[in-house]
Formats: C-alpha cells, structure tokens, sequence
C-alpha cells in the first residue's frame, strides 16, 4: 500500500502537490518539513511596518512561492523601491523608509497576491472593514479601505488585479503618498 502526501502552499499562488512514497515514518518526516519550509518560504514578503523583502533564492521544493527582483531597488532621499515579480506574474512594489520600514505597497499583474501576507497587522483592520461593507449590500470589486490607520484600493478581475495599501503613520515626512503610487 502507498501513502499519498499532499502539501499546500497558502501564498495565492494555489500550488499542492502529491508525493506517492511508500509508508516509512523517516519519508513522512522529511515531507512535512519539506512542506514546512515551503510555507515559510511562501510567507517571505514583507508586509507594512516591516523590513522590505530581499530576494534570495528559494528551494525547488516551492517553486511558485519564489520572489524574484525585478530591478534593483532604487534609491531615493526620503524612500526606497523594492519591485518584486512573484513566478505567477505579479509586480509586487515596496516602498520602504531609510530606515528599512514597509509604508507603502502597490501590486499589478493576473493573480491578486494574498493580502494577509502584505498587509501584515494591518490585515484585521482591513478585515473588519471589508466585513462591514459585505454586511452592507457591498460586494466584488473595487475594495476601498480609508481610515486613519490604513488604506486600501483594489480592483481587477480574473487576469488583471491592480491595487495599492499603505499605512498613513508611517509615511515618511516630506513623502506624497501620491506621487509615489502613481
């Protein structure tokens, strides 16, 4: 008799895979790690109020959960712009203090990436707002979250999702959060 593993990678991406291996503690234990690190490699962008994300090369293991640098991050006095392309074709863009802090960040591409990773802390607050508006009569796109802590603009349908989220207290001084998003 095989046994049949299956491993989800919760990053958006929909990636499972199967392993048929036959029944042996030390292969299911080697799986469930290997499966472990792919979850933890999925979960390596960064999100508002954290240290931008540095690409580094990802085990084959989890293949759609590599991030990979677009161009190198540009340099600017009072921010800095970390594009990030994920392998299912999204364009991530951070945008991160001197002092290396997430205050902003802007996606486009044919698969929405998972706003709980970007969002971080600040994903209950969108949450919570996106519930209201549900209860509401409001549904499907665009998203709009405004309030003193986050905002949020979504929209896209099936193949092309755009959107931004930023945390206003943490803009730098002297920063337009809108000639920056554009």
């Amino acid at each position: 008799m095989r046994a049949v593993a299956r491993c989800s990678i919760p990053s958006g991406d929909n990636l499972s895979f199967a392993l048929k291996r036959p029944n042996s503690n030390r292969r299911m234990t080697g799986l469930l790690l290997g499966c472990a690190l792919a979850v933890g490699a999925a979960r390596s962008l960064a999100a508002l109020g954290q240290a931008p994300t540095v690409a580094t090369p990802l085990s084959a293991a989890a293949p759609a959960a590599r991030v990979q640098a677009a161009v190198p991050a540009v340099d600017a006095r009072l921010y800095t712009s970390h594009p990030l392309q994920l392998e299912n074709g999204t364009l991530i863009q951070e945008y991160a203090t001197p002092a290396g802090q997430v205050f902003a960040l802007s996606w486009r591409g044919p698969v929405l990436p998972d706003l709980s990773l970007l969002l971080g802390e600040f994903f209950s607050g969108y949450k919570l707002e996106t519930d209201q508006a549900r209860a509401l009569g409001k549904r499907g796109s665009p998203v709009n979250v405004m309030s003193s802590k986050l905002v949020v603009r979504s929209s896209g349908r099936m193949r092309s999702f755009a959107g931004y989220a930023y945390a206003p207290e943490l803009i730098p001084s002297g920063v337009n959060i809108n000639n920056v998003l554009q």
